[in-house]
Order: C-alpha cells, then sequence, then structure tokens
C-alpha cells in the first residue's frame, strides 16, 4: 500500500506538533529534552517541524524522557483514507 506523498507530510507535522505540546506541557526546553535524550537539540526542533521522519528508536527515546506511554506519543487521528 502506497501513502499518498502529502497526508505522509500532514502525519509527520501532527507528530512533530503532538511532541512539541509534550515536551512543552513537562516544562522543557528543546535543550533540556536533548540533554535528558542524548540527541541534537536540531534533531528534535526538526522531527518538531514535520521535517524529518522519526526512527522508532527515537520515539522510544523520547518517550522514556518524557515519561510518557509510546502508545500516547502516536495517539494522533489517521485518515483510514490513505
Amino acid at each position: 500500500m502506497s501513502i499518498d506523498p502529502n497526508k505522509f507530510t500532514s502525519y509527520q507535522k501532527n507528530l512533530g506538533e503532538r511532541l512539541k505540546s509534550i515536551r512543552e506541557s513537562k516544562g522543557y526546553s528543546l535543550t533540556d529534552l536533548a540533554s535528558l535524550c542524548d540527541l541534537e537539540k536540531t534533531a528534535i526542533s526538526r522531527i518538531e517541524n514535520g521535517r524529518t521522519n522519526i526512527t522508532f528508536k527515537t520515539a522510544i527515546v523520547l518517550c522514556t524522557a518524557l515519561k510518557i506511554q509510546l502508545k500516547d506519543f502516536f495517539d494522533i487521528p489517521i485518515n483510514q483514507d490513505l
């Protein structure tokens, strides 16, 4: 099954917005989260801005640092008509 590139980009941006929202609700700056995750601040910024595809490993690292469940991180609406 293929996915419409525009829809994929939209989902990627939604996930990035979700990450930013969770990070801010926990009171973390980009620098704080980067330090907790041992990631570059720019890498997290690119994810939050929907400019890069997140890996499963990075998702686990972020969720661990943010003390949230992976399922809660990926809790974004998906249109079934991909």
